[in-house]
């Protein structure tokens, strides 16, 4: 399914009627858009408002869809919160993430849709992509290539397994976001709203340095 095919994805809500939509499809990968920034635009800003608009007029009672922990961008404050600015991405992915949370505000405000999103964290398991930092490390190890590391593997990473992932998606499926009355304009929090939107962090809240993430698939 091509998500920017908006006639394909009016066809399914036309044909089946969603309590509750999980957003989770985007074209994913910090590196990749930089070869490929069209592919960025056209599932994750084009496919994310034929969502909306499927959602907005089919009747759905709660939009949660997959944000992503990359929006933090050059925040520097750790730990990362909702709390905290993100009006500094350093990828274009990042950039069509914090779109994404930006679009859905604007639906939740206008037409009162209520639009949970999920800042996911560095995410591995079974099933995952094969161009991500797991699956890459171990094929370049038990071929006796070499990895390319930066900074002296010194960055840390908040690796979350996909059950987690999953438990917290599936927890928030009935938690409808309410307003926030405490919300005020001249202050304003970007984790929360006046209208009916939440954004949560889904993370093990355990950063690892990278050198150690490989030694642990070295002494596998």
């Amino acid at each position: 399914m091509d998500l920017s095919e908006k006639e394909k994805i009016e066809k399914i809500f036309s044909s089946i009627q969603f309590d509750t939509v999980v957003h989770l499809a985007a074209q994913a990968g910090v590196r990749y858009s930089l070869e490929n920034p069209e592919a960025y635009v056209n599932s994750n800003l084009v496919g994310f408002i034929h969502i909306l608009e499927g959602c907005r007029h089919h009747g759905v009672n709660h939009l949660v869809f997959a944000s992503s922990s990359s929006v933090y961008g050059a925040n520097t404050l750790m730990p990362f919160s909702v709390h905290h600015n993100i009006d500094h991405p350093v990828s274009l992915y990042a950039a069509t993430k914090k779109a994404n949370e930006l679009m859905a505000h604007t639906y939740s405000h206008l037409f009162k849709l209520p639009c949970t999103g999920l800042r996911f964290f560095t995410v591995y398991g079974p099933w995952g992509r094969p161009d991500m930092a797991l699956f890459l490390f171990t094929k370049a190890i038990s071929e006796g290539n070499p990895i390319k590391v930066f900074n002296h593997g010194e960055m840390l990473r908040d690796f979350t397994y996909i059950d987690d992932i999953v438990e917290g998606v599936v927890r928030v499926m009935g938690r409808l976001p309410e307003p926030d009355p405490t919300w005020t304009g001249d202050r304003p929090d970007p984790g929360t709203s006046y209208a009916p939107y939440k954004i949560y962090n889904i993370g093990n809240n355990n950063p690892v340095k990278l050198l150690d993430f490989i030694h642990i698939i070295e002494n596998c």
